[in-house]
Parts: structure tokens; C-alpha cells; sequence
């Protein structure tokens, strides 16, 4: 499941201050409903947080170059 980096950052607020990933993901369905993350989602990202990785990016494949990883790719300067 994808889900929004705002989303990411309630999970490893909830995290941090303690909650369950239940309990998160409750919390973050009342307050976001269809957008919600679902209990499993949440975690897998509570797992990846108690592993010490508090980035926000859910990179699969370390094998791949770190400028294409999706949350390393600089940004587009943009011209108007």
C-alpha cells in the first residue's frame, strides 16, 4: 500500500510517543477515514521504526542506484 509521507510522519509521531500501530492506525482512520493506513501497513512502518530507520521513504530494493530511489531524487529546478 502506498501511503503519503503526511500520513508516514503521524505513524512515526505515534511511534515515538509510544502508541501500538493498532492503536495509530485507529487513530489516523478518525482523523483521515478513506486516506487512513490499515493496521498492517502500520505495522510494517512501526517495525522499520523500532529497527532504527526513521526516514520516511519505503525503499524495496537496495540494489538500486541511490539517485533513483524515489526519496533521494533531487528536485527539478523549475523555470517559469
Amino acid at each position: 500500500m502506498e501511503v503519503s509521507k503526511d500520513l508516514v510522519r503521524c505513524l512515526l509521531y505515534d511511534f515515538k510517543v509510544g502508541l501500538s500501530a493498532a492503536i495509530s492506525s485507529s487513530r489516523i482512520y478518525q482523523t483521515f477515514w478513506d486516506n487512513a493506513v490499515n493496521e498492517r501497513t502500520a505495522r510494517h512502518w512501526f517495525q522499520k521504526f523500532r529497527s532504527e530507520d526513521l526516514s520516511l521513504c519505503d525503499v524495496v530494493d537496495d540494489n538500486t542506484p541511490w539517485m533513483t530511489k524515489p526519496c533521494w531524487r533531487p528536485l527539478k529546478k523549475t523555470v517559469v
